[in-house]
């Protein structure tokens, strides 16, 4: 398959399975908390890259990054960031929502990252968060949203923008610092299960939703991800967030009839509008 093509499909793939993430990930909470969700997901995911690397003979530690730095990362980019992404859904936002905010992430990345800014990267920096203030505003002050869903979401945005930053000085193959992250995820979990509620329902509703995230998301989709980051640009990478809230806000009509209002619209478009902004001079300079 010719490289730019196979990079399209990549692009493509990893845009409808994270864009549907969210979407099982309230269903699933719908019939389980958060802390049994995220300890079957990491329990499934752990196990199958272990059995990926073992059948495949692979290395599956990291042998050029420090411990240290691929457990640091993994702490930011898939502990914190998951954690604080269910609870953002168990506490009321969402899925299309928590996606639009996401969405802020390549360019708080690009901003991060980049030594000089035009008026046009500028203007969709204020854009962006012209958005969010809209967003916020009217999801608390008008749909009564939680405080405890909004901080959840932006600490959940933080986690996975230190996260990605920290991922970029990684060379190692996705395989050889997965599964210490995910480990060290599963046992973060572990530990703070004493101390939460480990209610689920034993029905087909709570475990397909576990299996997509634990299989089709934690293992295929950060893969996926992963690669891309390793062989293209870290902004123009990680602007392919912007498409995700498109995705999910579609799935999230469908599905949950979820209701957007007129400031929820004014939002979104800024969001995206401000990250295409972005993306589009990153990509042509």
């Amino acid at each position: 398959m010719n490289i730019k093509y196979e990079r399209s499909f990549y692009i493509a793939l990893f845009v409808l399975l994270w864009g549907s993430a969210a979407i099982f990930t309230k269903w699933g909470l719908q019939h389980g908390s958060t802390i049994p969700f995220l300890f079957f997901r990491f329990l499934i995911a752990t196990i199958l890259i272990l059995i990926f690397c073992v059948f495949s003979k692979q290395k599956f530690l990291p042998q050029n990054t420090s411990f240290k730095y691929v457990a640091l990362t993994g702490i930011f980019l898939i502990t914190g960031y998951t954690l604080f992404y269910f609870l953002s859904l168990e506490f009321g936002i969402s899925p299309g929502l928590l996606a639009t905010i996401l969405a802020l992430q390549p360019i708080l990345t690009f901003f991060i990252t980049e030594k000089s800014y035009s008026a046009v990267k500028f203007t969709g920096l204020i854009l962006s968060f012209i958005g969010i203030i809209f967003l916020v505003y009217n999801n608390i002050f008008v749909n009564k949203l939680s405080l405890l869903a909004t901080i959840s979401s932006i600490l959940c945005l933080t986690c996975i923008t230190i996260g990605v930053i920290l991922q970029r000085k990684i060379a190692e193959k996705p395989w050889q610092v997965l599964p210490l992250q995910y480990s060290l995820s599963l046992i973060f979990i572990l530990l703070i299960i004493p101390f939460q509620s480990f209610d689920f329902e034993m029905n087909y509703a709570f475990w397909i939703p576990v299996l997509w995230q634990g299989v089709i998301i934690s293992v295929f989709a950060q893969l996926i991800f992963y690669k891309l980051l390793q062989s293209g640009n870290l902004v123009n990478t990680t602007s392919l967030f912007y498409l995700v809230p498109l995705v999910t806000l579609i799935l999230d009509y469908i599905i949950f009839r979820t209701q957007l209002h007129l400031f929820d619209y004014a939002g979104i478009v800024a969001i995206l509008t401000g990250v295409y902004l972005v993306y589009r001079k990153a990509k042509n300079s």
